[in-house]
């Protein structure tokens, strides 16, 4: 039987992309779920095997929004099950959270293409990845600090659960959604929104070798763990 995997969106924009697409290609029986539709968008605890949180424009520290609270208990159970959790952006920031970590606003927002300071190029490769936050989370008291930029840490694992600052999803279609939906708000100039562009090949590819790699490597750490 294969292992079932949950992705949470939160808006009609923020698709698992290209993680998606790696996880129908290992053969995993794939679900998509809409977190900010609150409990009824979330799936039954028991019906997935490993969980993926995406991103979102809301900050996880915004008690306003009333979504939140609902996912947050749902990754928390997720985690105290021992059912491996990816997050990524928004995802990492809650599941640092739920871990033990901070999250606060970055000193200043990261939008666009960057390298990272990696410790594990193996687990977490150094990219180019796409940022896109403007909140920073802290690494979790029993996590270990796999990535980082100036400006915040990018990534930790902790057991089988990767929190993930940056967007390992993204295809040029998936950023064209961002950019409609953000570039005011963002105070995106046409400049910016050449420079997101250019991290895509002609096929609107980015970084898919890298998250293909980081993604089975999440999963067999997933695997061993559910086998130890």
């Amino acid at each position: 039987m294969p292992r079932r995997i949950a992705f949470l969106q939160h808006s009609a924009t923020d698709v698992p992309g290209v993680l998606g697409a790696c996880a129908t290609g290992l053969g995993l029986e794939v679900a998509a779920h809409r977190a900010d539709h609150g409990p009824d968008g979330l799936p039954h605890p028991g019906s997935f095997d490993l969980l993926a949180v995406m991103g979102s424009i809301e900050s996880v520290t915004d008690e306003s929004v009333d979504w939140i609270a609902p996912e947050r208990d749902l990754v928390a159970s997720a985690v105290d099950a021992g059912v491996a959790v990816l997050g990524v952006c928004f995802g990492g920031q809650l599941l640092a959270q739920i871990l033990g970590g901070t999250v606060v606003r970055a000193s200043r927002a990261e939008i666009g293409w960057r390298q990272l300071e990696t410790a594990d190029p193996d687990r977490v490769p150094a990219g180019p990845w796409l940022d896109w936050h403007e909140d920073a989370f802290t690494c979790p008291p029993a996590a270990v600090a796999l990535a980082s930029t100036q400006v915040s840490l990018h990534a930790f694992a902790q057991g089988p659960h990767l929190g993930l600052q940056f967007h390992p999803e993204v295809t040029l279609d998936v950023v064209d959604g961002w950019i409609g939906d953000a570039r005011e708000r963002a105070g995106l100039d046409d400049e910016d929104i050449a420079a997101l562009r250019r991290g895509f090949d002609d096929r609107g590819r980015g970084p898919d070798l890298l998250t293909r790699s980081m993604f089975r490597g999440w999963l067999d750490r997933s695997a061993a763990h559910s086998d130890a």
